[in-house]
């Protein structure tokens, strides 16, 4: 395990004061995150354009939700079809850390964490939260704060994060990518906040708080409106997970389709963002992780 040294372990205490920030208030998240972009360049953690990717991330998040709200502004089908393009194309470009300027924190390299399986690689990735942070805090409608809203939504939404948990490990145990391999390592504790505050807070606020909502929203009117946005978010989240090869494209899949019931049954990112912890936490702790050595 690699040691971060004082800036770089304050640039990613400051990204994740603004994920928590998302919680609390604009202004919390907003200065936490412009904080962790100083520490970053201070860091080298951000070099060069870095800035200039957030930025224009940012402007398209804030041009979607202006659009979206203002039902009397000219053009405004055009506005909202442009700045979603955005979100997309620049999204994609700083979650798969294709964006220049970003050189992410590498935390472990290449780790055996259970016999036989394959070599585990864990990065801070700067890029890929500020995806999550600012659809959250632009884009999505308000969050989770009082202990009724947490109480309700995870009375609906933890039967269905439990079933799909148990469908997606039995079939990736019938497909031969994962094993039944029980273990504990103190790399869980490193493993864990960054797994659900950074990967799982992006990937959820990508596919289910923006692709996911916004169709659901387009077919509000149709019958299938639903189905079609829980479908498309599905599909496209395992595409996303094309590196990891075929199977780990259609686990990827499945998962995403439970994510997804989650998010409609629920209307809460945080369900959707706990679902897809639950998973991934019972993957680490009981099968093989990342995958059965091929």
């Amino acid at each position: 395990m690699n040691t971060p040294s004082t800036w770089i372990a304050a640039t990613y205490v400051a990204l994740l004061l603004s994920v928590l920030g998302l919680w609390i208030g604009r202004w919390v998240w907003i200065t936490a995150l412009a904080l962790a972009v100083i520490l970053g360049y201070v860091a080298q953690v951000l070099q060069g354009p870095a800035v200039i990717g957030i930025a224009a991330f940012a402007a398209v998040c804030i041009g979607f939700r202006h659009a979206r709200a203002s039902t009397s502004l000219r053009f405004r089908a055009v506005l909202m079809i442009l700045s979603a393009a955005g979100i997309i194309v620049l999204g994609l470009l700083l979650a798969m850390h294709v964006a220049p300027g970003f050189h992410n924190f590498l935390v472990l390299d290449k780790v055996v964490l259970s016999p036989g399986a394959e070599p585990y690689t864990l990065y801070l990735n700067f890029d890929k939260t500020v995806v999550g942070i600012c659809l959250l805090g632009l884009c999505h409608p308000a969050l989770l704060t009082r202990t009724t809203e947490w109480r309700k939504a995870a009375r609906r939404g933890a039967p269905l994060a439990l079933g799909n948990v148990m469908l997606v490990a039995l079939v990736a145990l019938m497909l031969g990518y994962l094993a039944w391999q029980p273990k504990w390592t103190s790399l869980f504790w490193i493993w864990a906040p960054v797994n659900l505050f950074f990967v799982c807070l992006a990937e959820e606020a990508f596919f289910r708080g923006f692709i996911q909502r916004e169709i659901a929203a387009a077919f509000k009117g149709s019958r299938f409106g639903a189905v079609l946005a829980i479908s498309v978010s599905a599909v496209l989240f395992g595409l996303a997970h094309f590196a990891g090869g075929v199977t780990y494209v259609v686990l990827a899949a499945i998962a995403g389709l439970g994510y997804a019931i989650v998010y409609q049954r629920t209307r809460s990112i945080e369900m959707a963002m706990l679902a897809h912890f639950a998973l991934n936490t019972t993957h680490f702790v009981l099968f093989t992780y990342p995958s059965v050595r091929l």
